[in-house]
């Protein structure tokens, strides 16, 4: 399970990540919302999984405005 810990725009960070392609393959999938945490479903292994979903927001409009972190759960 990976969490992207982020207070602001939540929706907007589930869409975002949701919505990554790995060889034409959404590879993440929303699994529930927690106070600040939001949980993804996903096959990769945790450590690429949260440095491409880090990747992908950092490089998104909302990226460079937001505080927020990705974790292994």
């Amino acid at each position: 399970m990976i969490v992207v810990n982020c207070p602001l725009k939540q929706d907007d960070i589930i869409k975002i990540v949701e919505n990554i392609e790995i060889e034409n393959k959404k590879v993440f999938k929303y699994a529930k919302k927690q106070a600040i945490k939001i949980y993804f479903e996903s096959d990769y292994n945790n450590v690429e999984a949260c440095s491409i979903i880090k990747k992908v927001i950092k490089e998104s409009e909302l990226g460079k405005v937001l505080y927020f972190n990705v974790v292994a759960e």
